[in-house]
C-alpha cells in the first residue's frame, strides 16, 4: 500500500485544456461540417474558448424551414408561426452582429425566408449591408414565397446598392428578389464573380448585358424562370464555361471562347429559341429541352448553328413525330421523347453512342453514315413492352444501323415469346449485349425475356447484372446463370464453341471456363455483380485455359486476364465489366 501511495505520488495530472488549444481554423473547418443551428450550439460548450470562436464561424447559414425544424413547432398554425418567424429574425440578426464585431472575413452568407413586411425586409437589409462590408465570397438570398405561410408575401424585396460594389464576391445566387434599383445607374463591381445564378428575376435585355460585361471572371451563368426579356446576349466572357437557361426567350447569342455545356430549356412556346453558338469552338455539351408542343419543322437542321458539339441531349415535346440530326463532331446522343415517334433520320459519322428514352414505342431508325466501330445503342423505355416491341426492336437492327453494341434496361410483362419463334429469319449478329432487368418476380418471366433477346440478336457477348432487387435466391439466380448459359451456346450449331465466364464486382474480376466453377464461386444474390458471357472459338479457348492453368501453378491466388479472339470476330480488347 505505501509502494502504491509513492507511485500516485509520482504521477503528474495534466489539467490543461488541450481542446481550448486547436487552432481557431481548425475549429472553423469542424464546424462547416455541421448542418445546424442545433450542432454549432452543442459543440461550443466543449470549451469555453470554443464558444467565443463561434462567433467569428465565417459561414453564416439562415434558412427558416431548418429553424423551424429545430424549434420543433408545426407552422401550419399561424399562432405559432408568428413566434417561430419572430424569433428566427432574432437569430439572424443577432448573430450577423455578433459576427461583424470580429475581425474576421466572411465567407458565406445563406438566407432562405419569405418576407412577408417591411420590418423584416429592413432586418434583411441591415444584415446584408453588415456582410457586405466584411469581404464575404459566397451570397445566396432566397426569398421565394412558400404558400405554407398563411399570410402574404410583400410584392417585391429589392436588394440593397451596396450589393454592387461587393467586389469579393465569388459566387452570387439570387432567387425570387430584384436587383438594386441603381442596377443601370451605379457601377457595377464584380471583379472576382465566377458562379451568378438567377431565378425567378425581371430582368430585361440591357440589365443581362450589363450584368455580365462587369463580371470579367465569370464562369458560370445560370438564368431559370426569369422575364421582361426576348434576347438573352452575352459577349466577352473569355472565362465562361458553363451556360444553363430556362426562361422564354427568342434568341440566343452567346460569343465565349472558352464555353464548354450550354443547356437551354424551351417553355411555354411553340417556336424553338433562334440559337447562335457558331464563334464558341470550345462548345462539347448541349442540352436542349422542349416542355411545349413545337412546329415540326423546328429541329429541321438544328445543329446547323452549332458545329462542334459533340454530345447532344435533345428533350422532345409530344408533337414530334420524326427527327433529322446532321453532325460530323457528334459522338454521343440522347433522346428523350413522351411521344411515339414515327422515324429518327440521322448523319453522324462518328456517333458511338445513341440513348434512346421514351414511353415504348420504337421509331424507324434511318442512318446515313456508316458509324464508329462499337457503336451502342442504349434503349431505356418507360413503359412495359411485349412481343410487338421485340418485333420493332428486331426491324431497328435489321436496317443494319452499324450498332454493335446494345443495352436493354426493359420491364417486360408478356408471355408471347412463341409468337416470336415463328418467323424464322436468322437474328441479328451484335459484338455485345447488355441486359438490365426491372420487373424479373421468377425464373419462367427470365426465360421468357432472355428468348425474345436472343431471337433479336446474336450477340459474341452477353452481360447480365445480379436480380438481387427481384430474385431473392441463390438457387434461383444460380438457375438464371445456366439458362443463359445454356442458351447462348444454343444460338451457335456447329457447336465448335465455348463460353467464357467473367465475374464482376467491387471487390475482383475473375474468369471462368467451366459453368460449374463459376456457379460455385457466384456471391450472394445481395452483393451487387455482373457476369459476362463471352463465346470464343472452342481451340482458342482451350490454348487460353492451358495458359491460365500454367500461371495458376506460379501465382495460386491471382488470375491474370488474357485477351483471346471472340468467336467469329476480330481481337477483342475491351472489358465488358463495369
Amino acid at each position: 500500500m505505501k509502494r502504491r501511495r509513492e507511485m500516485e505520488d509520482d504521477i503528474l495530472v495534466d489539467a490543461t485544456d488541450r481542446i481550448s488549444q486547436v487552432p481557431e481554423f481548425i475549429i472553423h473547418h469542424i464546424m462547416s461540417f455541421l448542418k445546424s443551428p442545433k450542432e454549432r450550439v452543442r459543440m461550443s460548450v466543449l470549451s469555453k474558448n470554443w464558444f467565443v470562436i463561434t462567433a467569428s464561424f465565417p459561414i453564416l447559414d439562415f434558412d427558416i424551414e431548418k429553424f423551424e425544424r429545430v424549434m420543433k413547432f408545426y407552422s401550419s398554425y399561424p399562432s405559432k408561426s408568428d413566434i417561430v418567424r419572430d424569433k428566427f429574425f432574432k437569430y439572424v440578426e443577432y448573430t450577423t452582429y455578433r459576427f461583424c464585431q470580429q475581425n474576421v472575413s466572411a465567407h458565406t452568407f445563406n438566407l432562405v425566408t419569405e418576407l412577408l413586411d417591411s420590418t423584416e425586409a429592413d432586418l434583411v437589409d441591415r444584415c446584408l449591408g453588415l456582410i457586405l462590408k466584411k469581404d464575404v465570397k459566397v451570397l445566396n438570398i432566397d426569398t421565394f414565397f412558400r404558400p405554407r405561410i398563411w399570410t402574404p408575401a410583400i410584392p417585391e424585396y429589392h436588394l440593397p446598392n451596396q450589393l454592387l460594389s461587393a467586389s469579393s464576391l465569388t459566387s452570387l445566387k439570387i432567387r425570387a428578389c430584384e436587383f438594386p434599383l441603381s442596377l443601370m445607374v451605379d457601377q457595377v463591381r464584380f471583379n472576382s464573380l465566377k458562379l451568378l445564378r438567377l431565378e425567378y428575376l425581371h430582368l430585361d435585355d440591357e440589365a443581362i448585358k450589363y450584368l455580365t460585361c462587369n463580371c470579367p471572371l465569370l464562369e458560370e451563368l445560370v438564368v431559370k424562370f426569369c422575364n421582361g426579356f426576348k434576347r438573352f446576349c452575352v459577349f466577352g466572357l473569355q472565362n465562361l464555361q458553363k451556360v444553363e437557361i430556362d426562361c422564354l426567350v427568342e434568341i440566343i447569342d452567346i460569343q465565349a471562347p472558352n464555353l464548354r455545356d450550354v443547356c437551354v430549356t424551351n417553355r411555354g412556346s411553340s417556336e424553338a429559341p433562334s440559337i447562335n453558338l457558331a464563334s464558341c469552338k470550345k462548345l462539347k455539351n448541349l442540352s436542349y429541352y422542349a416542355s411545349s408542343p413545337l412546329k415540326s419543322e423546328v429541329f429541321s437542321g438544328f445543329l446547323s448553328n452549332i458545329p462542334f458539339i459533340e454530345n447532344l441531349t435533345l428533350s422532345l415535346p409530344d408533337n414530334c413525330k420524326y427527327l433529322r440530326l446532321l453532325s460530323s463532331s457528334l459522338r454521343t446522343l440522347a433522346l428523350l421523347t413522351e411521344s411515339d415517334m414515327e422515324e429518327i433520320d440521322i448523319a453522324t459519322p462518328n456517333l458511338l453512342l445513341f440513348e434512346y428514352h421514351m414511353h415504348s414505342n420504337l421509331p424507324a431508325l434511318v442512318v446515313r453514315d456508316s458509324l464508329q466501330p462499337r457503336a451502342r445503342l442504349e434503349c431505356y423505355p418507360r413503359d412495359e413492352v411485349d412481343s410487338l416491341w421485340f418485333q420493332k426492336l428486331r426491324q431497328l437492327l435489321d436496317t443494319k444501323t452499324g450498332f454493335e453494341v446494345l443495352k436493354l434496361q426493359i420491364r417486360v410483362d408478356f408471355s408471347g415469346v412463341e409468337e416470336l419463334k415463328m418467323i424464322q429469319s436468322p437474328p441479328n449478329e451484335l459484338e455485345h449485349i447488355e441486359l438490365k432487368l426491372m420487373n424479373i418476380y421468377k425464373l419462367s418471366d427470365y426465360e421468357t425475356v432472355l428468348d425474345a433477346v436472343l431471337w433479336c440478336c446474336c450477340p459474341r457477348s452477353l452481360s447480365l447484372k445480379s436480380l438481387f432487387h427481384i430474385i431473392y435466391y441463390s438457387e434461383e439466380w444460380n438457375q438464371v446463370v445456366k439458362y443463359t448459359y445454356e442458351k447462348l451456346l444454343q444460338q451457335e450449331d456447329d457447336g465448335q464453341i465455348n463460353i467464357r465466364m467473367v465475374l464482376c464486382s467491387s471487390k475482383a474480376e475473375k474468369h471462368f471456363s467451366d459453368l460449374n466453377s463459376l456457379l460455385t464461386a457466384l456471391p450472394c444474390v445481395e452483393q451487387e455483380h455482373v457476369i459476362t458471357f463471352i463465346k470464343e472459338e472452342e481451340v482458342e479457348c482451350l490454348t487460353k485455359v492451358g495458359l491460365l492453368n500454367k500461371k495458376e501453378k506460379r501465382k495460386s491466388d491471382q488470375f491474370e486476364y488474357v485477351h483471346t479472339m471472340p468467336f467469329k470476330g476480330k481481337k477483342d480488347e475491351t472489358s465488358f465489366c463495369g
